[in-house]
């Protein structure tokens, strides 16, 4: 049985490293590029709360696997093959 979250933010990072990220370098951003990396830091903090409690409640009795967010459309054979590789061997988060 599997649990498939689909369209996570950086899957190999959790939001307190790229927490960090952002706030050693938001001072030499411009406004508007600060303005998107707060908003993604927001999602990805909500994200990491919610698939901590996947794992939580559904962990030792589903596979669950996440999905990157990807910069563009899976579409075509080639780009479903590399999605579907995810899949098959998902991100390693222990790394």
């Amino acid at each position: 049985h599997n649990i498939v979250v689909n369209q996570v933010l950086f899957p190999e990072k959790d939001a307190e490293e790229l927490g960090e990220w952002f706030d050693s370098n938001k001072d030499g951003m411009q406004k508007e590029a600060r303005e998107i990396c707060s908003k993604m830091m927001a999602r990805k903090r909500m994200q990491d709360k919610y698939i901590g409690q996947c794992f939580d409640l559904y962990g030792d009795d589903f596979h669950v696997v996440l999905m990157p967010l990807l910069d563009h459309e899976v579409r075509g054979v080639e780009k479903l093959k590399d999605f579907s590789e995810l899949l098959i061997n998902p991100i390693d988060l222990e790394e």
